[in-house]
């Protein structure tokens, strides 16, 4: 389901821009196509809609005449092109804590989708989801397992990472010195986008990981979340009395209008304003408050479920799934 007012960061277009292969691209016909603002590629928190980091990416490959161009392209930046976010990983005391640092703070590149990270008796996952909704996402895939492929090398030091890769996608046909490197570890149409690790490396101290450093990072990474939410100050009286709506388990657009003292019709138009709607904004709410219940509290699933105004738990599981990509289980462990 796509999310109103979404976003991801620009990082990953600026380098498409920049890169000698991709370069001479027309990137003022790619803003237009898909309405971002070519200044925001030269801004350090500039951002572009979702739609936008698939498609850029799939036009770019085809314009090299390489389906797996975005493996190279990607494993071959240096630490630091998105700023604090790869930081955090190269940092962490942990390299448990590298792969849980980007689940933590995966909302400071993008507001559609969350990371998981889940370990098992033998192995550590860290797990991208299939978002289906924005276009086809196989050569951004390709891109984000290149770079952090390249992280996971830095920061166990070793030339090749002992660790396997599974992609929900085709294996491409054109010519790769990554995959040529990783051609007896990766494994192509599979049910899952994910990296798998031996689980006794998850305890290995990065090569340079530094405890003092990674806590400024951290401090860093919440403020640069706080940032991004002080944007949704002037919504926060319509998500405040949603919230006590919700709570009364009354939760519309009569009820919640009445709530803050307005007709239901001045509340549309505020919305309106806004760029959004009671509807959209009823949505993003419950999307959410289902990620704060269920990351941040051992509330049951069904009473979760019953607080977000869903009838049936099965309901719920679905509408999460769709919301991030994950069973409501699975998002939570």
């Amino acid at each position: 389901m796509n999310v109103k007012n979404d976003w991801c960061r620009c990082e990953a277009l600026r380098v498409l821009r920049d890169h000698p292969l991709t370069s001479g691209m027309n990137w003022r016909d790619l803003a237009r196509k898909y309405q971002f603002d070519l200044a925001a590629l030269d801004d350090a928190e500039g951002t572009a809609p979702f739609r936008a980091w698939f498609g850029v990416f799939e036009d770019a490959a085809t314009y090299v005449g390489n389906d797996a161009i975005m493996f190279d392209i990607f494993y071959d930046i240096d630490l630091g092109t998105f700023s604090v976010f790869d930081y955090l990983f190269s940092c962490a005391p942990t390299l448990r804590e590298s792969c849980q640092s980007w689940v933590n703070y995966i909302r400071m590149r993008n507001n559609v989708y969350l990371l998981e990270f889940r370990e098992t008796e033998n192995e550590g996952c860290f797990e991208w989801p299939i978002v289906d909704d924005f276009g086809c996402w196989r050569q951004n895939m390709f891109g984000r397992v290149g770079w952090a492929i390249r992280r996971f090398e830095t920061a166990i030091g070793e030339e090749i990472a002992p660790l396997r890769i599974e992609l929900a996608a085709e294996r491409p046909s054109g010519p790769s010195k990554f995959l040529e490197k990783y051609a007896d570890r990766i494994a192509f149409n599979q049910t899952r986008n994910a990296v798998i690790l031996p689980k006794d490396l998850l305890d290995r101290r990065p090569v340079g990981g530094d405890r003092n450093l990674y806590a400024i990072l951290v401090q860093a990474a919440k403020e640069e979340l706080e940032q991004h939410n002080s944007s949704k100050t002037k919504l926060s009286p319509v998500m405040d009395a949603m919230a006590d709506c919700m709570k009364l388990g009354n939760f519309n657009l009569n009820t919640v209008a009445d709530q803050l003292g307005v007709s239901a019709r001045s509340l549309q138009r505020t919305l309106e304003a806004e760029g959004t709607s009671f509807r959209q904004l009823s949505e993003d709410f419950r999307r959410e408050a289902a990620e704060r219940y269920i990351l941040g509290t051992k509330l049951p699933m069904k009473e979760i479920a019953y607080l977000l105004g869903f009838s049936e738990l099965s309901t719920f599981s679905r509408a999460v799934k769709t919301w991030f990509g994950t069973s409501p289980r699975n998002l939570r462990h």
